[in-house]
């Protein structure tokens, strides 16, 4: 029934225990394996997760093109509090879209920009979370089926130990004959990060008029030598991994490699930063409604909200969290405006026309 992605079902067993920044339990941490079918029945028992047997109307199925270390311990308080067993298709953007029209035992597509979902409304339940009151106002109404759940800053991400003296601080040096070859970033068909990207290089290199960016677009792919990265994670782990020397991506993920202790650094782009708001989506025709409504008030409630800005690395929807140490406020970054209705009604044209620069550095092959 479930056929794209890769299906995660998670539930942890452990042993210790560290407090809960959550504030309401302790929240057990994985530090081993269990080895046994016979511990396992056993933890499941006492702790009360879940029976990998239950059946989807007891549970709820999410898919989602987050990190999958980002959702674990999200899902799986969420687990604990409400008792609802969650069951979580790890894909890509455009496949959680496709899962959403094709299949109604998916119940929530966790992820995917309000920009990279574009026309897809229409799919989505139209739900107003209990928190909508202490959302910013910017990320209030921005269509039907939409509720906000993490601001997601485009970057770059460079490998400090093999970048050596090239100077990276925006798009512009992207270009440096130098990087040729050495650049990941992810086709914006298939990864909302790229895609969001793209709209940042449009409207940056083009001075507000996308239209006048795609020269520049054009010769950032020539400096892609060819490499198109088959997801939005092959970028980032790939810089953070030494295999590129810097990548298009987003805040949270390079902040993940930082906390790994993997040698990166952030970049803002000196030519600006396009900031957008990923979602929650509710399948209009899903089967378990209330479950699905839980889960979006859950995930954009003050405690999951301030876990996800303090420990990994997002910002926060809500005017009552403070963002992590490790990203640096908005008033000291150019932060670029968009037209959102501009970008939804030309996402496929743009998306076309990129196919068309990678088949021509391609000899013609398309990704």
């Amino acid at each position: 029934m479930l056929k794209k992605g890769h299906i995660f079902e998670y539930n942890v067993f452990t042993m210790g225990f560290i407090k809960n920044v959550f504030g309401k339990k302790r929240i057990m941490i994985a530090t081993i394996v269990v080895a046994t079918i016979a511990l396992i029945g056993i933890l499941v028992g006492v702790f009360g997760f879940g029976s990998r047997n239950t059946s989807h109307k007891e549970r709820l199925v999410v898919a989602s093109p987050h990190p999958v270390d980002f959702v674990k311990p999200l899902i799986h308080e969420f687990e604990l509090e409400t008792g609802i067993e969650v069951e979580l298709i790890s894909c890509s953007s455009s496949e959680a879209i496709s899962l959403i029209e094709e299949d109604e035992s998916v119940d929530v597509m966790w992820g995917g920009s309000v920009l990279s979902v574009g026309k897809n409304t229409d799919n989505f339940y139209d739900y107003r979370c209990k928190s909508y009151d202490n959302i910013y106002p910017a990320y209030q109404n921005i269509a039907p089926g939409v509720t906000c759940f993490s601001d997601v800053p485009s970057i770059l991400i460079v490998n400090t130990d093999i970048a050596g003296n090239i100077i990276i601080n925006g798009y512009e040096d992207l270009l440096n004959p130098k990087l040729k070859g050495k650049i990941a970033f992810a086709n914006p068909a298939h990864s909302s990060s790229s895609f969001e990207h793209l709209v940042n290089m449009l409207y940056a290199m083009g001075q507000g008029k996308p239209e006048k960016g795609w020269d520049y677009v054009g010769k950032l792919v020539n400096q892609l030598d060819g490499n198109i990265c088959g997801s939005s994670s092959e970028v980032y782990e790939g810089v953070a991994n030494g295999k590129y020397v810097v990548g298009l991506t987003f805040e949270e993920a390079a902040i993940t490699m930082l906390n790994s202790d993997k040698h990166v650094r952030i970049v803002y782009m000196d030519e600006g930063v396009v900031s957008t708001c990923d979602g929650i989506y509710i399948n209009k025709n899903t089967k378990a409604l209330d479950k699905a409504e839980t889960f979006v008030d859950f995930m954009t409630s003050y405690d999951t909200q301030s876990f996800m800005a303090k420990n990994l690395g997002r910002r926060s929807v809500r005017t009552d969290v403070s963002n992590s140490v490790s990203v640096l406020s908005k008033d000291q970054i150019n932060m670029l405006e968009v037209d959102r209705d501009e970008i939804i009604s030309n996402k496929s044209q743009w998306i076309d026309k990129f196919n068309q620069l990678i088949g021509e550095d391609n000899h013609g092959k398309r990704d």
